[in-house]
């Protein structure tokens, strides 16, 4: 018996001798095989938000334009991807928060095209400040290497809300120029939107990563306010629909591998954008109820600004 025992013993022992001690390096586990990772950002957008009214579907009788010229931002964001994500395929989810500056954006216009033709009837402009601005997007999606590149798609929900206010300026009327001061008009405008994207990045030596992205996508829900201070009228306007397009562009270097700084441009266009608009004078007798709200026919919103931005990203 003992001189089977013995080699028996002696195969066991060279068999656990032979194994080969698991790589440190190597993900244990399917949490392991992630990064959660953290950044801040400093950044600017530049363009227009615009508001149209329609006397139908076609006539246009008044524009109004509010500047970001620019509007600078700060912002936080917290995104969970695959730790390898040129060796191994998985699921990536972003959540980001940006916050704009109050300050002075440029200015506002107000077109008004009143006549039978095409001659404009009223336009004025004022100094625009913006009194606040958010904007939310979250995103969740796949991640699949294909050779030297990562390929993305995924559905986002993007918010954005934004609150002017026109001062000063002059208005060139039928009557001649008029001038203000103070505060003429106050506007505030929230979208909620759902797009579909994909994106492509390449990452090259070891510390450089560059993507592209193109989303697409339509507006859920679109509300307005329009306050015009002088003539105590409040415009209260709802839409949905339209077409959203957005290429974005990202170049990211890291020095270190949690540490990364990245460079991002993007453009947000919003078109063909339609809804209804109700009108209530805000004078004294409105408390009494004397004045209910009534139709001011269609409105249309639109959108278009370059959003860029420097953010520091944080790896654990």
């Amino acid at each position: 018996m003992k001189s089977i025992l013995v080699p028996l013993l002696l195969v066991s022992i060279s068999g656990l001798g032979a194994q080969t001690p698991q790589d440190a390096s190597q993900p244990t586990s399917n949490f392991d095989s992630y990064t959660l990772s953290s950044s801040a950002s400093f950044g600017f957008l530049y363009g227009q938000s615009e508001e149209q009214v329609y006397k139908d579907e076609e006539t246009l009788l008044s524009q109004l334009l509010w500047d970001m010229k620019p509007l600078f931002s700060y912002g936080s964001a917290l995104e969970l991807s695959p730790l390898k994500p040129i060796q191994q395929e998985g699921l990536f989810a972003a959540l980001s928060f940006r916050f704009g500056f109050p300050s002075r954006t440029g200015v506002m216009e107000d077109r008004d095209w009143m006549g039978t033709g095409a001659e404009l009837t009223h336009f004025s402009v004022h100094d625009n400040y913006t009194r606040g601005a958010t904007l939310v997007d979250a995103s969740i999606g796949v991640s699949i290497p294909a050779s030297l590149l990562v390929i993305k798609a995924y559905l986002a929900y993007s918010y954005m809300f934004f609150a002017w206010y026109g001062q000063d300026g002059y208005g060139d009327y039928s009557s001649g120029r008029q001038f203000f001061s103070g505060a003429v008009i106050s506007y505030s405008q929230m979208w909620n939107m759902v797009l579909g994207g994909i994106a492509v990045s390449y990452p090259f030596l070891d510390v450089f990563n560059v993507s592209a992205a193109l989303q697409l996508g339509t507006v859920v829900s679109y509300s307005a306010q329009d306050d015009h201070l002088t003539t105590k009228t409040q415009y209260t306007d709802t839409a949905r629909g339209g077409l959203l397009l957005e290429p974005r562009f990202e170049f990211t270097w890291s020095p270190v591998s949690k540490l990364g700084v990245a460079l991002s441009i993007g453009y947000r266009r919003i078109s063909a954008l339609k809804g209804t608009s109700v009108a209530i004078w805000q004078g004294s007798s409105s408390t009494s109820g004397n004045n209910p709200p009534q139709s001011a026919g269609v409105i249309g919103a639109a959108y278009s600004v370059l959003d860029a931005g420097l953010s520091i990203k944080v790896r654990f």
